[in-house]
């Protein structure tokens, strides 16, 4: 017991110095992350010229970092450069205040999805997203055209905010059926349907939005964490493993020794 418990020790000790290294040191996206979150809540604070001085900021270190490379697909980067042109643009446009909010937030959501791993942050805006939505039920069912139209402004003001967002971390197929359910509900022929295929084209939208959110829930923990446990597990084995075979290999080897004097 007592090699058991050296050889637990010692791997933990070997390894804690990797460990606390590798949690200390951000990595390029985490920076490019703080550095979008800056951003953010310098426009909260009505800052404009300082966010966008943190946004030219972003682009430097974008470059320095080489972050380029370390995006999975060209999607990821049409969004990061998109949402970042139209945010720097925003800082100093004759635009109300809460349309540049909206911009660095659009862009900040972005920069998250493509650093997390799990749980983005624009998943956190069901809330928001969804009580829009039930304001155009309602207007609908009610048959009132301008307060459905109104409705539906918020709404799609809300989820322009994580749409980029949304189709770097969802499947294409799943994007593309809120894209079609909501052309429908945009388009004129929406109120040219009954009663009844209007709520089915509501219901369908309301399953097909939630169902965004639903595929980016998930209770798993970190995996960074979980990739520690398994590493810190696997040479704990490998440790136990090896003690144990030379273990079984001396007392093997005295009970050869002892056989002659038998």
């Amino acid at each position: 017991m007592k090699r058991i418990g050296l050889a637990m020790l010692l791997s933990f000790i070997f390894l804690w110095p990797a460990l606390v290294g590798a949690a200390g040191r951000p990595s390029g996206w985490e920076q490019l992350d703080d550095i979008s979150d800056e951003a953010l809540q310098l426009g909260k604070n009505e800052r404009f010229a300082e966010a966008k001085e943190v946004l030219l900021y972003f682009s430097e270190r974008f470059f320095a970092l080489e972050a380029k490379k370390r995006l999975k697909t060209a999607d990821e980067l049409r969004a990061v450069t998109v949402t970042h042109e139209h945010a720097v643009k925003a800082m100093t446009a004759p635009i109300p205040d809460e349309d540049k909010v909206a911009a660095l937030t659009q862009f900040r959501l972005v920069v998250d999805a493509v650093h997390s791993t799990y749980q983005p942050l624009w998943s956190e805006m069901e809330p928001a997203v969804m009580e829009a939505f039930a304001v155009m039920e309602q207007a609908a069912e009610r048959g009132e055209r301008k307060a459905y139209a109104a409705a539906l402004r918020r709404f799609m003001d809300r989820y322009a905010l994580i749409e980029p967002s949304v189709k770097i971390d969802v499947p294409p197929e799943e994007a593309k059926k809120v894209d079609h359910d909501l052309k429908v509900l945009q388009g004129a022929s929406f109120w040219r349907l009954g009663q009844s295929e209007q709520r089915e084209q509501l219901a369908a939208a309301r399953r097909n939005i939630e169902a965004l959110f639903d595929g980016v829930k998930k209770d798993e923990a970190d995996p960074s964490l979980i990739w520690v446990m398994i590493s810190t597990g696997g040479m704990i084995v490998l440790t136990l493993t090896y003690v144990g075979w030379r273990k079984y290999r001396g007392e093997k080897e005295a009970k050869r020794a002892r056989q002659p004097e038998e």
